[in-house]
């Protein structure tokens, strides 16, 4: 019988792209980074908006324990219901302590969808 040996390739980490969270009403870590997401915002700003719910939500795994998340939230402000988009980046690299959020961005959504960036910032002049 001849002998098997087996050999561990090293290839490097190659992330999967931009992946649509499934069931984000119901996913309750998607909802508190968009609670995050609106609390930071209202700090930065003195506004007062009050988080209803994330309607949308992308995830990119970065490698290494690293995330970033692109989120559409409905939100309160006053009496009117709108949306934003916002950018999340999450760092869980560092054991046994909670993770780090950053806020990458919080802007207006126009339309209240994800993928209408174009459509908005050319009505914004951008």
């Amino acid at each position: 019988m001849a002998a098997m040996a087996f050999v561990a390739i090293a290839r490097p980490y190659e992330p999967s792209g931009w992946v649509t969270v499934p069931n984000v009403e119901k996913d309750s870590h998607v909802q508190y980074l968009g609670k995050f997401a609106v609390t930071r915002y209202n700090k930065q700003t003195k506004a007062y908006l009050e988080f209803i719910e994330v309607t949308e939500a992308e995830v990119l795994d970065r490698g290494t324990e690293h995330y970033t998340y692109k989120l559409v939230i409905k939100v309160h402000d006053g009496y009117a219901v709108k949306f934003f988009k916002s950018e999340v980046f999450q760092d869980l690299s560092a054991p046994g302590q909670p993770p780090v959020l950053n806020l990458g961005y919080f802007i207006p959504s126009l339309l209240g969808q994800m993928h209408c960036v174009d459509v908005e910032f050319k009505a914004q002049g951008w």
